[in-house]
């Protein structure tokens, strides 16, 4: 990996990157946000330069925003979601302006937000809460409704939706306690067959570019014991990267390169892990010794990442 350099850095030393983001079409309009705990912040020129943007113009204060989601049709549409305590933020025009979608008291503290594969045709988003499970969207954020039924767990950590959304309905939460599937979009829950054990669930992933493969690949990223694969929507289970991942896994990314195999990358406690090869063999691609806090790597950017590290700021680098 190339020398990183910062290309946005904190200004204050407990702030902190949860979440990154970036247009589809990075590789054209170079557009990406940065979910802080300062607010949110934007670059419109592949991540060289950022803007913090003004989401609140009516309260005295920025806001602290713990994740940020962009839409797959973000060059027609310009929709970006941000997600604060107590309410989902709505820009339709690239992150200009915004429209505040509230929650009644006591206010949800959101840990991810899951857009659909399809969301400019269902307008499907949603928003996973640490203490209130998960909420949806069917008018593209403008109204929200809880959907946790057979959801025994609200601890919700992470949220993935499948890339065949519009066909099988499948939608995965992470808890506190393991791992659950929706078979319906979202509108019921069942667990699955993750051992309890494993639990709690950090970061899931979808990788879809395995020929042969009859589901796409799910992978689960656990708090003490590595990474896990799944090949059948989540009924069975296997350890992946026993040797090399045994601790925490707190992000996972599918590095989506124009004529190549997709990479994956795992965020550990000590550093950055990849898999050029499907998952079955990982290196350590970089190791930190601030904590990182999340990665982003644009699709069709190349190798271009970028790399948050708590306290310091958004470094980028190229793998």
């Amino acid at each position: 990996m190339s020398a990183g350099r910062i290309c946005l850095e904190f200004t204050q030393p407990a702030e902190t990157a949860y979440a990154l983001a970036a247009s589809p079409a990075f590789a054209r309009d170079g557009i990406c946000f940065a979910a802080t705990s300062l607010g949110v912040y934007r670059s419109q020129d592949g991540g060289d330069r950022w803007t913090l943007l003004d989401i609140a113009p009516e309260a005295d204060m920025q806001l602290a925003v713990t994740a940020v989601a962009v839409s797959p049709a973000f060059a027609q549409d310009r929709t970006v979601f941000a997600a604060v305590k107590g309410g989902i933020l709505r820009s339709s025009d690239g992150g200009e302006n915004w429209f505040a979608a509230k929650f009644p008291a006591p206010p949800p503290l959101f840990s991810d937000l899951a857009i659909s594969p399809d969301f400019a045709r269902d307008g499907l988003l949603l928003a996973g809460a640490m203490e209130d499970g998960v909420f949806s969207s069917t008018d593209r954020g403008v109204t929200w409704q809880p959907w946790n039924f057979g959801l025994l767990d609200l601890g919700l950590l992470c949220l993935a939706a499948s890339p065949d959304l519009q066909q099988d309905e499948t939608i995965f939460a992470g808890v506190e306690t393991g791992l659950y599937r929706s078979g319906n979009g979202g509108r019921a829950w069942r667990e699955t067959g993750l051992p309890s054990d494993c639990a709690p669930i950090l970061c899931l992933a979808f990788v879809t570019d395995s020929p042969g493969d009859e589901a796409p690949r799910l992978y689960a990223g656990t708090e003490q014991n590595g990474l896990f694969l799944s090949r059948d929507k989540g009924a069975s289970w296997q350890r992946s990267a026993p040797d090399t991942l045994t601790g925490a896994v707190n992000q996972l990314l599918v590095a989506r390169r124009a004529n190549a195999a997709a990479d994956i990358l795992a965020l550990a406690d000590d550093g950055l892990w990849i898999s050029c090869d499907g998952g079955h063999n990982w290196q350590a691609l970089l190791e930190t010794q601030d904590p990182p806090s999340a990665i982003l790597a644009p699709d069709g950017a190349g190798k271009t990442l970028f790399l948050a590290q708590t306290g310091q700021g958004i470094f980028k680098y190229e793998y």
